[in-house]
């Protein structure tokens, strides 16, 4: 179930929703001047060294911060919403989770 606010603007509105799509239609990652410059191949090697760095540290934080938000939530429905976050990204053994997939195809392994 989708989390829902007064806020949402179901009066047609948009309201919260609506402004926070308006937000990420007009300052989307892939907008920003160093993501055009990275994908069309105008950074030095040290610039992009820099940029993976940030990268892995930046995805290597997400299942943190979900926790922190997990501890806080008041309901058994929200917690399971966000403890499937945490599942996806770290997966639920080893050998599972998406930093775990690109860990392995950066070595190699299938």
């Amino acid at each position: 179930m989708a989390w829902r606010s007064r806020h949402d603007g179901h009066d047609g509105s948009g309201g919260l929703r609506g402004a926070l799509r308006q937000i990420g239609a007009e300052r989307y990652h892939h907008l920003h001047p160093f993501q055009q410059m990275l994908q069309n191949g105008e950074l030095s090697r040290e610039q992009v060294q820099a940029w993976a760095l940030n990268r892995y540290y930046y995805q290597s934080q997400i299942p943190v911060k979900d926790s922190h938000i997990l501890a806080r939530l008041q309901t058994t429905e929200l917690r399971r919403e966000w403890r499937q976050r945490i599942i996806d990204h770290d997966g639920q053994e080893a050998s599972e989770g998406s930093r775990r997939s690109a860990a392995a195809s950066r070595n190699g392994s299938p």
